[in-house]
């Protein structure tokens, strides 16, 4: 390949070679990565959904240990997503799609960094039946639409695949 060093760093990777050598490795790669975003979508559902007012027998405090399987569900992503980045990085990194998705997780990233800091403790304390406030509906519901969001910008990868990306220059 030529071009950008950088890209040509991870194409060079031994993740991007087996993958893009190795009959079956990617296509593994995208269904785990399936599995993973199963995990971490499933979890967050019951995460999030209880501060927004679901399921009020249960105390949101009672959610937390499902973000465990968040966690495995976002490293396998990573992982597998990583994979099959360094399979085909000029293609990914040229599409607008894959720019959108990346923002995306890292608003997410935020976002519950933001909760973890500001919220967690108020949620914790809540007893039985108990409303959450206002700033902790808001980051549940922001988590979610976010995730969908992500979800939406990966299955359009395909669709803009070429488009140049968000940082092509415009064409006249």
């Amino acid at each position: 390949m030529n071009g950008n060093p950088a890209l040509q760093f991870f194409y060079d990777l031994p993740w991007g070679v087996l993958a893009r050598n190795v009959e079956g490795v990617f296509y593994l790669c995208e269904t785990l990565h399936f599995v993973g975003l199963c995990l971490l979508l499933g979890a967050l559902l019951l995460v999030d959904l209880r501060p927004i007012g679901l399921w009020r027998g249960m105390r949101p405090a009672d959610t937390f240990p499902f973000m465990r399987w968040a966690v495995i569900g976002f490293g396998i992503n990573v992982i597998t997503g990583f994979v099959m980045f360094c399979a085909d990085p000029y293609n990914y990194w040229t599409n607008s799609a894959f720019h959108i998705k990346l923002i995306l997780i890292v608003l997410a990233g935020l976002n519950l960094v933001w909760f973890l800091l500001m919220e967690r403790r108020r949620v914790l304390a809540l007893p039985d039946g108990a409303e959450t406030g206002l700033a902790t509906r808001i980051s549940a519901a922001l988590s979610l639409i976010l995730w969908f969001a992500i979800i939406i910008a990966g299955r359009l990868l395909p669709s803009f695949e070429g488009d140049g990306g968000l940082f092509a220059p415009p064409i006249v």
